[in-house]
């Protein structure tokens, strides 16, 4: 499939793929933001805000009814990170245009939607309504304190927060919470105006209709956006570390949650294969059910409920989850160790490294089975510049070696360990996803 690209205005730009391959289409944009303590904070409440209403829908009954009118269309608002920039990101998932008999146009519906909540939220003379400031904090609170309870999402989010523990960009779950009491109506109202409103506006969309008909409706609701060059992406980097470090937390669960942290020094970069190499020495070691952790830590050792890795190719970080007995961490994170170990002298046979090019070449093949499965894999992509397609990603996957593998894996460093001590009694049969 072929990505159009085109600069609707100066502060706007679009990226298409045409295709009517889909009953429905998606659409986003993404405004990236400033690497700033504050930004993270009130972005961390902003998109809830703003789902609560506008100048010309001022409740959620009424913008939910107009997207009812949309041919029950959904639009998402959420926080989120492209890379390590902060970001503002909105999704509208919409019936495709062609299935539409009565004339009306949902995708345009659709972006006026989105304008109006991105130019005219409701905002008061004291800036945005002080009881949906007040609510969103507390939503956000209890979110923060629930993540406590999903011990699997809390090992996850606490081995990232040791990971980036000199990045003040990236806050800690105690940093976030304590933070919120900062935030007020007034001052969330200057971060949308200044910060927000600054930003530039990426579009992505996936449908049927010809990219210069979109960039047009986009131009149309969007004319008025002015954004400054103050933000600028900043492109996928392969931090260095700040030295190991290992911290275990006593909880009050039967499964211990053992999170480690590695870093590969391979990111996305146009033409570059360095993060297909790492994509394929992921599904080695702990990416698929063909792999050394889930073969050998789990299925043969018996060491563990669930063994897996993954590979993030915007930061270069790979990161490794365990549920395991308290009483078995170390052989656990010594059996895991293990098998990178094996990785860097070349125990790779025949069998395992076809069997990791043919799970990535399904999990290719399968984007194109869905529109947000497509927007996903090229809108980061486009963003930093990285115009390569599925297929010729999936031909670079094919053209990778065991060599490279194994020069990848002799890189690669163990930078920090989180563990969950459960201090009940193991439940084998346990749910891990309970936790």
């Amino acid at each position: 499939m072929t990505v159009q690209t085109f600069k609707v205005t100066d502060s706007v730009s679009l990226s298409c793929i045409q295709t009517d391959q889909f009953k429905t289409g998606i659409l986003t944009l993404t405004l990236p933001l400033p690497h700033d303590r504050e930004v993270i904070l009130c972005n961390s409440v902003l998109p809830g805000v703003l789902r609560r209403g506008t100048e010309q829908y001022p409740n959620m009954a009424s913008l939910n009814r107009r997207l009812d009118d949309l041919y029950a269309s959904c639009v998402e608002i959420r926080s989120g990170r492209i890379g390590k920039n902060p970001a503002l990101m909105l999704t509208a998932e919409l019936l495709d245009d062609r299935y539409v008999t009565d004339g009306t146009s949902v995708t345009d519906g659709v972006i006026e939607v989105l304008s109006q909540m991105l130019l005219h939220p409701l905002l008061t003379p004291c800036g945005f309504d002080k009881t949906a400031v007040e609510q969103e904090k507390r939503f956000e609170r209890d979110a923060i304190r629930a993540s406590v309870n999903h011990t699997r999402a809390y090992a996850a989010i606490r081995l990232s927060e040791l990971m980036h523990r000199e990045d003040r960009t990236v806050l800690t779950l105690r940093e976030r919470e304590a933070g919120l009491a900062e935030i007020t109506p007034r001052g969330l109202a200057d971060f949308y105006r200044t910060a927000v409103r600054s930003a530039p506006i990426y579009a992505f969309y996936v449908g049927s209709l010809p990219p210069r008909q979109v960039a047009d409706l986009l131009s149309h609701r969007f004319g008025e956006w002015k954004a400054n060059d103050s933000v600028l992406l900043e492109p996928p980097t392969a931090d260095p570390g700040c030295g190991f470090c290992s911290v275990s937390e006593p909880m009050s669960v039967s499964q211990g949650k053992l999170a480690m942290g590695f870093r590969t020094g391979s990111v996305l970069a146009q033409g570059s294969k360095a993060a297909s190499v790492a994509t394929v020495f992921n599904e080695l070691l702990g990416g698929s059910p063909a792999s050394k952790l889930f073969l050998n830590v789990r299925e043969k050792m018996g060491l563990c409920y669930y063994c897996s890795s993954s590979y993030s190719p915007y930061t270069g970080i790979l990161t490794v989850f365990s549920g395991i007995e308290t009483a078995k961490r170390q052989q656990a994170e010594e059996a895991i160790l293990a098998q990178l170990e094996e990785l860097r002298q070349g125990k790779i046979s025949d069998t395992e490294f076809h069997a990791a090019r043919v799970s990535l070449e399904n999990a290719y093949r399968q984007i194109y089975d869905n529109p947000a499965d497509l927007q996903s894999f090229y809108e980061g992509r486009r963003l930093f510049g990285i115009s390569d397609t599925v297929e010729e990603l999936r031909r670079t996957i094919a053209s990778v070696t065991q060599e490279e593998v194994i020069h990848l894996a002799k890189q690669v460093t163990l930078d920090a360990v989180f563990f969950v001590e459960g201090t009940l009694p193991s439940a084998e049969q346990e749910d891990e996803s309970d936790e």
